[in-house]
């Protein structure tokens, strides 16, 4: 199982790459803009303060990056609780966002939030990530 975990790991770490890339590019887009990325506002749907959303995104990013770290050390131990956990948040939040990119695609393209297509592409990334750890969890988990 150990090489399985990696496997895992390595594609948790992609995942978590566009994830800080993301973050990545909407503070350069802050600070110093740059003409090959989208604005500033592309990448902010405005629903939080900036510095708000930032030091969430640094907190994702923080439990995130320990958690693909376990992944590829083979220090991860699968939890069937915690797949189902994981799965279950993770379809919920992919949902909405899907929901929230095909309304902002056809329906809503004018409202601020459904709008929004980058953070909107973000989040299904990070869902994404729980979702992918969920199964890892889910399918190789002792616990019933």
């Amino acid at each position: 199982m150990k090489s399985i975990s990696r496997k895992y790991g390595f594609c948790l770490a992609f995942l978590l790459g566009l994830f800080c890339f993301r973050v990545l590019a909407q503070g350069i887009q802050s600070i110093y803009p740059l003409p090959f990325l989208p604005p500033f506002e592309a990448w902010h749907s405005g629903a939080l303060p900036y510095w708000v959303l930032l030091l969430a995104q640094l907190i994702i990013i923080f439990f995130a990056f320990r958690a693909v770290n376990q992944f590829l050390s083979n220090k991860v131990e699968a939890r069937r609780t915690t797949g189902r956990i994981c799965l279950i948040l993770g379809g919920i939040y992919f949902y909405i966002m899907l929901f929230r990119l095909l309304a902002g695609l056809t329906v809503a393209s004018d409202h601020f939030w459904f709008g929004q297509r980058i953070p909107t592409f973000f989040h299904l990334v990070l869902a994404s990530l729980l979702l992918l750890a969920g199964r890892f969890h889910f399918k190789y988990g002792n616990d019933s």
